[in-house]
């Protein structure tokens, strides 16, 4: 049972089986044309939503959508059945199957988007990417180790990591992973110059906030634990009615604010 409504090239025939939908198949087919020719998930997000193309449920592309299309067995004409399974008496939960019940693998499905030989290779070049990243094997966007700040910076709005990232002129800044992989529709994200951070002596697991402070920008750095337990104690805002910047109390003494 596959829903097409939520499944880019794809409708439903007249028996229920999988015939392609000629439209929605250029865009899949564009995508893994384009990976091979060297364009990263980022880029090619970026291209779609300048160009007004919608994801099937009418959203904007994210990282993550993409990346969803390109290890798609589907795309090939296969089919991979039961890859997650609802675990007994916890009907609205879903998890990956790892072996817990029975999967089937069909080949020749249906009617392939993508031939497997350009199907493989795309599986080749992001594998040959994330080796040349260091990405963890598990396809996690969890760098190992990649820079000595990477997996120590924390968004304080939704939790995650943030990324190094290069952007206009070669600038380096930190960029809220959930805001890169989802958009600000999920999390409202931080940026940060890598320049600032490097200013800081950061050797443990740290919070970034902004504040805005006579119209510039500046950061509190906080330890995660303590960011866990002030927010715990104190959930309003960090910054007073009057813009001033609130008594820190429970921040660490390398919190500095430049005027």
């Amino acid at each position: 049972m596959i829903n097409t409504e939520r499944f880019l090239g794809y409708d439903k025939d007249e028996y229920g089986g999988l015939s392609i939908n000629v439209k929605e198949a250029l865009i899949v087919a564009f995508l893994f044309d384009m990976t091979l020719f060297g364009m990263g998930s980022s880029r090619l997000k970026n291209l779609l939503n300048d160009l007004g193309i919608k994801i099937v449920t009418g959203g904007e592309w994210h990282e993550g959508s993409i990346r969803g299309v390109l290890i798609n067995e589907k795309y090939k004409g296969d089919c991979h059945l039961q890859k997650t399974f609802t675990p007994e008496n916890k009907r609205n939960q879903t998890r990956q199957n790892r072996g817990e019940v029975q999967s089937y693998y069909i080949t020749d499905n249906h009617p392939a988007i993508v031939s497997a030989d350009l199907w493989d290779q795309v599986q080749e070049e992001r594998n040959r990417r994330k080796k040349e990243r260091n990405i963890g094997s598990d396809g996690t966007a969890k760098y190992q180790n990649r820079y000595p700040l990477s997996g120590m910076l924390v968004c304080p709005y939704c939790g995650k990591n943030l990324r190094r990232r290069q952007v206009h002129k070669k600038r380096i800044q930190w960029w809220c992973s959930t805001y890169i992989e989802k958009g600000k529709q999920v999390c409202h994200g931080i940026r940060v110059e890598d320049t600032e951070v490097q200013k800081q002596s950061i050797t443990k697991t740290t919070v970034i906030e902004e504040v805005e402070l006579n119209g510039k920008k500046h950061y509190h750095y906080t330890s995660k634990a303590e960011f866990g337990n002030r927010c715990r104690q104190r959930p309003e805002c960090a910054e007073a009615a009057d813009g001033s910047i609130l008594s820190g109390i429970n921040r660490p003494r390398r919190t500095a604010i430049k005027l």
